[in-house]
């Protein structure tokens, strides 16, 4: 049967309107489950491969990336992600710029004053890494006095001042990378998972020292004042390690879990 087109016109108006409608839902920045709130902006560490960095075909991609898709998703939010740089992770968080931070930072008496931390989502440590020419350094005690490349920021810049090193910082590993690999600094302090992704995936000539300064709990950070998105958080995470998705992921980053 033919229909008018009065009785056609009032379909195609509601038709256009969900089109529009569902148009408007879209968001390109998002891996998350798409749920009823807000996106929620994630803060992770530029240039900070396995964690975050941006592969050839110009993505954002690492563990932290990961990892933060994933408790968009079991937070049912759409995700945004962030590359910030370390030095600006924190006051970017106090300034909302984003609700959460996933950047392999470690959880700190003197951080827990300014942020809330989750409960850890994964444990890692600080490795030292030379050139494979570099027979001068086998331990920390041989720092002293060398030249040694940080984060700035970082807790491996506290320790490695401790140590006697002349410490030289970096906004970013990958920089520190490339000049322990030109020999303009003796060493790096790094995560431990960082020193074993570099050696075997970049196949830069360096190696990393047995042995770890001190291991780090690593937590989600977030602003102080929201106790509900801490314990939403915290339940992802418990979630993620308790159902063998954690360690998935750090055996397709890392290697090891």
């Amino acid at each position: 049967m033919k229909k008018s087109k009065w009785t056609v016109l009032p379909l195609v108006l509601a038709s256009a309107m969900m089109l529009f409608v569902a148009g408007c839902g879209k968001d390109s920045a998002g891996a998350g489950a798409g749920g009823g709130e807000e996106t929620l902006k994630i803060a992770v560490t530029e240039a900070s491969p396995p964690f975050s960095f941006v592969d050839k075909e110009g993505k954002l991609v690492g563990f932290d990336v990961d990892y933060a898709n994933e408790i968009g998703k079991r937070l049912n939010r759409k995700v945004e992600v962030i590359s910030t740089a370390w030095d600006g992770m924190i006051p970017g968080l106090l300034a909302k710029k984003y609700e959460l931070i996933i950047g392999s930072m470690a959880i700190t008496e003197k951080r827990k004053e300014s942020v809330n931390f989750s409960s850890p989502y994964y444990v890692s440590g600080a490795a030292i890494v030379v050139h494979q020419d570099n027979q001068d350094i086998h331990s920390p005690a041989d720092l002293k006095g060398k030249s040694v490349g940080v984060t700035l920021g970082t807790t491996y810049e506290e320790e490695a001042k401790k140590l006697g090193a002349n410490v030289k910082t970096y906004d970013s590993e990958v920089a520190q990378l490339t000049d322990l690999e030109n020999k303009r600094i003796d060493a790096m302090v790094t995560d431990k998972f960082i020193g074993a992704f570099t050696i075997n995936e970049t196949k830069r000539p360096l190696k990393l020292l047995d042995g770890l300064l001190y291991e780090e709990q690593i937590g989600v950070a977030m602003s102080k004042d929201d106790a509900d998105l801490l314990a939403k958080v915290n339940k992802a995470v418990e979630e993620i390690t308790k159902d063998g998705t954690y360690e998935k992921m750090a055996i397709q980053h890392f290697g090891v879990k």
